[in-house]
């Protein structure tokens, strides 16, 4: 083998090697949720933070989401969303099991999503 032909395959290894990283760890580590409360007036909270309805906030996708809504007269909303392995998450765990790099992805927030993006808060009268 030649010396340009050992470089091409060793420019060619470092190339795959960097490609195969873990698809998860370049993918947007927050994801939007949409909330939307059928009292347009009312308190609504993520994650502790205070919004006025309907609100879009972006949000750690690798992480729970408490959603909460509240108002004076009416019965308060709580809802947590989950969060699940994606498929970028499960595609990194084939690679990982062909060569071990594509396993890094998985300590990505990339490798998850989250259960639900868009909630409707419902108040009911008490």
């Amino acid at each position: 083998m030649t010396i340009f032909n050992q470089a091409i395959c060793t420019a060619l290894s470092v190339l795959m090697l960097t490609l195969s990283s873990g698809c998860s760890a370049f993918r947007s580590w927050e994801q939007t949720v949409s909330v939307n409360c059928t009292q347009s007036d009312a308190v609504l909270t993520l994650n502790g933070q205070r919004y006025t309805p309907p609100a879009q906030v972006s949000v750690r996708r690798n992480r729970d989401v408490s959603v909460q809504a509240y108002k004076p007269g009416f019965v308060p909303y709580q809802q947590t969303i989950g969060h699940h392995l994606n498929t970028t998450g499960v595609l990194d765990i084939i690679g990982a099991c062909i060569f071990l790099l594509p396993g890094i992805g998985l300590f990505f927030p990339g490798a998850w999503s989250l259960d639900e993006t868009n909630v409707t808060a419902t108040l009911y009268p008490q």
